[in-house]
């Protein structure tokens, strides 16, 4: 499975009362401070990567793809190994 998708799948069953209905939640906005942070931690926990505060900023986490990017990047660079892709 894809990242963009892994990301996409928790977001809908853990943080979101209702589906985000074929929209991204994240460049929507369906997303609280606290979910946020839920989501920080279980990406890196399922991920096994550490996002850093300079990770954490608002471009990062403006759409499902630019996460996933970020968390791509950050898992070749702890492997030096070429990860799934974000599309």
């Amino acid at each position: 499975m894809k990242t963009a998708e892994q990301i996409a799948r928790f977001i809908e069953s853990e943080l979101l009362d209702r589906p985000a209905a074929n929209a991204d939640p994240l460049a929507s906005g369906m997303l609280d401070s606290l979910a946020i942070e839920v989501l920080i931690g279980w990406v890196e926990e399922e991920f096994g990567i550490s996002l850093s505060h300079k990770d954490v900023i608002a471009e990062n986490f403006a759409s499902v793809g630019s996460l996933s990017a970020v968390v791509d990047a950050k898992r070749q660079e702890a492997t030096g190994q070429s990860v799934t892709t974000t599309t």
